[in-house]
Order: structure tokens, then sequence, then C-alpha cells
């Protein structure tokens, strides 16, 4: 073949490969938003102990698998157990106290009452005494005015006339005796009352005791919470990325002990230059490249941000000098990750390539 010929026909074949590799390039930017600013995401849990104390086992290290409620690290735990039983103890006493009290009420109550009906007996007796006693007076009375009246007319003797004056100061001291045996009956109705009262107020003692053993239930119970949290399980089924404490260590209340993340769950955080982002649609397809796997997977388009990261920046991009220069923004999008992907690892880097929206 003629080399004059060659050179053009090779000039033509390569520049229909360079066509069709642009028109290919053209093609597929339209309808594929890519993007390498993206990484795994997951769930962080920082574990931490709500109480400060000494790390006697720390059977986790870094890349472990966790469970839901494995236990992580445990705290030494034989203050808060005598502490429990010291509160045990006093609630038993305490108990014992309220029983004795309830006992001691119940037979002051009954022999209250008993002294009560006694005494009640006793006063209605000593009033039909003074009724007796009065209606003696009055007769001794009535005898003695009569009689003096007949010695004064010299019908009676002398002798006749003492008994009657006898007798009237035997009536007289009657009924006063009657009064005081009355007020002495009174004044035992008052103190079998007073009895019966005692009894109201050892009840009221119990009641008092009644409701420092409630608060020292309550006490028990933040105690043996206390107690199970030395013993710090994990939150979540996971890996264990980082520990942070040794056996042996100190610790105070707050400090983290490791930082683990979930399995499940894990999704990719993209950023898309906000002039393209108005060709991405949540539930879009996903093509994802891992940097550490080898081959493409699926994913799809779960959220869209509905501002820039720029504007989550602790520290504003101020222009203080007055230039501006104009930077293109990025938006956040949330990929959910397909289950045929592998090698996901929180932290990895991402290519995608999201399937853009027609007429985007």
């Amino acid at each position: 073949m003629n080399r004059r010929r060659l050179v053009p026909r090779l000039s033509a074949i390569a520049l229909i490969a360079m066509a069709c590799l642009g028109a290919w390039w053209l093609t597929d930017q339209h309808a594929y938003v890519s993007t390498s600013d993206a990484r795994v995401r997951a769930h962080m849990v920082a574990v931490s102990s709500d109480l400060a104390g000494r790390i006697v086992s720390l059977p986790v290290r870094p890349g472990d698998r966790i469970a839901r409620g494995d236990v992580l690290a445990e705290l030494d735990e034989r203050r808060a157990k005598l502490a429990l039983a010291g509160a045990s103890l006093d609630l038993k006493a305490l108990e014992i106290a309220i029983r004795r009290l309830r006992l001691e009420a119940e037979v002051e109550r009954a022999r209250g009452g008993s002294r009560i009906d006694a005494a009640l007996s006793g006063l209605d007796g000593a009033r039909a005494d003074i009724a007796a006693a009065r209606a003696s007076l009055t007769a001794a009375q009535a005898d003695h005015a009569r009689k003096r009246a007949l010695h004064a007319s010299g019908l009676i003797a002398d002798a006749a006339m003492d008994r009657a004056a006898e007798a009237l100061e035997l009536a007289q001291q009657g009924a006063v005796r009657s009064l005081t045996l009355k007020a002495s009956r009174e004044a035992g109705l008052a103190e079998a009352r007073a009895e019966a009262a005692g009894a109201a107020l050892a009840e009221q003692d119990a009641e008092r005791l009644g409701m420092e053993s409630a608060a020292l239930r309550q006490r028990i119970a933040a105690l043996k919470l206390d107690l199970e949290r030395h013993a710090i399980v994990s939150p979540i089924d996971g890996v264990v990325d980082e520990v942070f404490a040794d056996a042996g260590e100190h610790i105070q209340a707050g400090a983290r002990i490791a930082l683990a993340h979930a399995t499940a769950g894990l999704w990719i955080e993209a950023n898309i230059k906000e002039t393209d982002i108005g060709r991405v649609t949540i539930g879009a397809y996903v093509e994802i490249r891992l940097d550490a796997a080898r081959r493409v997977c699926s994913g799809e388009v779960e959220r869209i941000g509905a501002a820039t990261t720029s504007e989550f920046a602790l520290v504003a991009n101020a222009n203080p000098a007055g230039v501006f220069t104009k930077v293109t923004q990025r938006v956040p999008v949330r990929v959910r990750i397909g289950r045929d992907c592998e090698h996901v690892r929180p932290g990895a880097m991402a290519n995608l390539r999201i399937r853009a929206a027609e007429g985007g």
C-alpha cells in the first residue's frame, strides 16, 4: 500500500476514534453526575462510663466485633456492694421498727379502749352514787329540821337530836365522797382517752418511718442501678475502632473508654457541585466504586441536603480585603449502599456516578 495513502487513513481513523470518544464522554456526562468527593459513613458511638472508678477488666481490643449488651469494661464494684448491703440492713431495721410501732399501737388501742369502757362504767356508777347521796342528804336535812323543831318544843330528847345531827353530817360526807369519786372517775376516763391517743401517735410514727423506708427503697434502687453501671456494655452491634483506657486505670465519670461503629446502616456521604445538584433526584441509581474494592457496586440516593457544606463551617469565610473569589459550592448527598458492595469501611473513599434525571 502506498505510504502516502496510509497516513491519511490512519489520521481519519484517529479522528473518528476521538470523535466517538468525545461523543461517548458527552453522552456520559449528560447521563451521569460524577464525583470523587465521597466517603463511607457510619453511626459512631463513644462508649463512656457514667461513674468514676478503677477499671478491673477490659476484654476488648480495636477490631473486635461486639454485640449489643456485651461487656466492654468493668469497674471496681466493692464500694457499691458495701453501700448496697448497708442500705439493705437499714431498710430491715426500719421495717422491724415499723412492725414494733404498729404492734404497740394495737396494744395501746386495745388497752385504751378497755380502760375507756371501764372508766365510763365507773363514771356512770359515780353519777348514780351522787344521786343516791343527794337523796340521802335531802332526807337527812328534812329529818334534822323536823327534829330540831320538835326539840325546840321539848317533844324529843337531846339524844334524838344528836342522832339527827350525826345522820345529817354523815349524809353530807356521803355527798362529798360521791362528788370526789365522780371527779376521780372523770380523771380516769381522761387518762384512758390519753392512752388511746398514744396509740394514734404510735401509728403516726409508724407512718413516718414508712415514708423513710420508701425513700430508702428508692435509694437502694439507685444503688442497684449504680452497681449495674459498673459493667459498661455495648449499646450497638458493631466493631470496636479504638480503645482509650487500660485495665487498672482510674477514670472519671464521662471519660471515653472506647469508640465503636455500627456495622449495619452504613451510607456514603457525597458532596455534589451546586451546578449539578439539579440533575440529582432522590431514589436515583448510583454506581459506587470503592477504592478498596475491585468491582463496581450499586446504591441509591437517599437524601439531598438543603444547604451547602459551607454553611456548616465553624469559621465563616469572610473577605476583609474586599477581594471576592467565587467558588462553586458543594451540596451533601446521602447514598444508600447496596448489598452487593464489599470492603465497606467507615471513612473509606469512593467514586460515584449518579444517574441524572431526564431533562435536568
